[in-house]
């Protein structure tokens, strides 16, 4: 989008665009009923199932969303890396940064072999990062620049994710990541130390927290402009929803549920405009971005879904649905760091002028600049 004359670019404390920018790119009312209010709704809903149902119902159910979100939208919007990154550069540029991108995943794929625990937990670290910034993708006016916005962000809308399931179901939460370590090869004993369910309930409250310190800060330093008051609200008013989600249901449920309805249907919005060329503004135009991102993914989605199979297949014993739901998390362990550091260099990228898409302009983090 063309700016005002006279206006500059981002500085490290300020907007990165001009506020006129950012309501021209604001979400139209199609966008904040399909990618906000629908899927608050669907948490919602969820809630007040395991509410009513009571904790067994969702632990009986809580591979369905991992399952469903391996062919729709969930592990479909990270496989799409590899378009993502043709559009990002172009011959050899494109094949260094996929190459780079890949042998990220090996070494984080090595490591979670040889050290599954520590990988565990570097996962959770990069998970809260990962959920908080995809969050604060479309809110208007954009994440300042700085490190500390960006941090606070990032806190303030990730944590809650992990951090309820880790203080209200500690028990859950561990036999989760213990299951994890066994289907990676591991020792589930050994591995009890670090996941017993008091100190888990301990670092979910020490997360929970951090997010409220995040949030506060934020609203502190919202104060004096009307747009950051009115984005921190509705910060307020979503994570309040993860966190009832995350305290009425199984863990496993709460997080797949947030990671289908929430990340990932709002990471489509973020990447469909570059992958496919189409903006979600309706939904005719809706349904092509979602059928064009999956074609762009099968390059990735097929090897991936055919590792997956492979995997549960040998390491389940009982080939469960569940084994399956926590072989999918593997996955994502393996792919989110290189995952990150593709979209966060997405966030960078200078909009053209026939791209009318709510990306925010992020700036992107050192991290990605020099990776890719």
């Amino acid at each position: 989008m063309a700016r005002r004359a006279g206006t500059s670019g981002a500085t490290a404390a300020g907007p990165p665009f001009p506020m006129e920018v950012d309501r021209v790119n604001a979400p139209s009312a199609f966008e904040r009923l399909v990618f906000r209010r629908l899927p608050l709704a669907c948490m919602l809903l969820a809630a007040a199932a395991g509410l009513v149902l009571g904790p067994a119902w969702s632990a009986r159910v809580a591979a369905l969303p991992w399952i469903v979100s391996l062919a729709v939208v969930g592990l479909p919007h990270g496989a799409a890396d590899l378009a993502i990154a043709r559009r990002l550069g172009s011959g050899p540029s494109a094949v260094r940064m996929f190459a780079f991108y890949l042998a990220g995943m090996a070494a984080v794929f090595a490591g979670f072999a040889l050290f599954p625990v520590p990988l565990i937990l570097l996962f959770a670290a990069v998970s809260v990062w990962h959920f908080g910034m995809g969050h604060a993708d479309g809110q208007v006016p954009p994440i300042q620049a700085a490190v500390w916005p960006r941090l606070r962000a990032a806190v303030g809308r990730g944590a809650v994710v992990l951090g309820v399931p880790l203080a209200c179901w500690p028990a859950e939460t561990s036999a989760v990541a213990q299951r994890l370590v066994g289907l990676a090869g591991g020792d589930p004993l050994s591995a009890a130390g670090w996941f017993a369910p008091a100190a888990i309930r301990l670092v979910g409250i020490a997360i929970l927290a951090a997010t409220a310190v995040a949030q506060a800060a934020e609203l502190l330093a919202a104060r004096r402009e009307p747009g950051e008051i009115h984005r921190s609200l509705e910060t307020l008013v979503d994570t309040a929803v993860i966190a009832l989600l995350g305290m009425a249901t199984d863990p496993l449920f709460s997080v797949g549920v947030y990671f289908l309805v929430w990340h990932a249907w709002r990471h489509l919005w973020l990447v469909s405009p570059v992958v496919t060329g189409v903006r979600p503004v309706d939904w005719p135009s809706l349904g092509r971005a979602v059928a064009r991102l999956h074609l762009a993914a099968l390059p990735l989605l097929i090897p991936t879904w055919a590792a997956v199979l492979a995997g549960w297949w040998w390491l389940s014993a009982d080939h469960s649905a569940r084994d399956l739901a926590i072989l999918s998390l593997g996955v994502y362990l393996v792919v989110t760091p290189s995952h990150d550091l593709l979209i966060d260099l997405l966030r960078g990228r200078p909009q053209t002028p026939a791209e009318a898409t709510p990306r925010p302009a992020i700036p992107s983090s050192c991290a990605a600049r020099i990776a890719c």
